[in-house]
C-alpha cells in the first residue's frame, strides 16, 4: 500500500520493528513503516507489546525503532522492446 509521506529533501522515516516470541518458542520480527513521525513508530512496538500481554496466551513482544534518512535516484527507463520476427 503506498503512503502519503510529504517529505522534504533532508526528511527521515522511521519504522517499527517488533521481535514477538509465542508460546510454543516460535520466533519472529516485524517491520512496519514507513512513517513520518517516531512517536507513530513507537506506538506500534507499544500496540503489540500490549496485544500480545493480553491477548497472546503466552506470547510476548519488545522492540525498538529504526530512522533512514532515504536518499532519491532516478530508475532507469525500461528497455525498449524489439519486434519479434514473424
Amino acid at each position: 500500500m503506498a503512503r502519503i509521506i510529504g517529505m522534504t529533501e533532508d526528511a527521515k522515516v522511521y519504522r517499527a520493528v517488533t521481535h514477538k516470541t509465542f508460546a510454543d518458542g516460535t520466533k519472529t520480527t516485524v517491520y512496519e513503516g514507513p512513517y513520518d513521525k517516531v512517536g507513530t513508530a513507537r506506538a506500534r512496538v507499544t500496540f503489540w507489546r500490549n496485544h500480545l500481554a493480553k491477548y497472546g496466551k503466552g506470547a510476548s513482544a519488545d522492540g525498538h525503532v529504526e530512522e533512514c534518512q532515504p536518499q532519491w535516484a532516478p530508475v532507469p527507463a525500461p528497455a525498449q522492446r524489439r519486434n519479434p520476427a514473424r
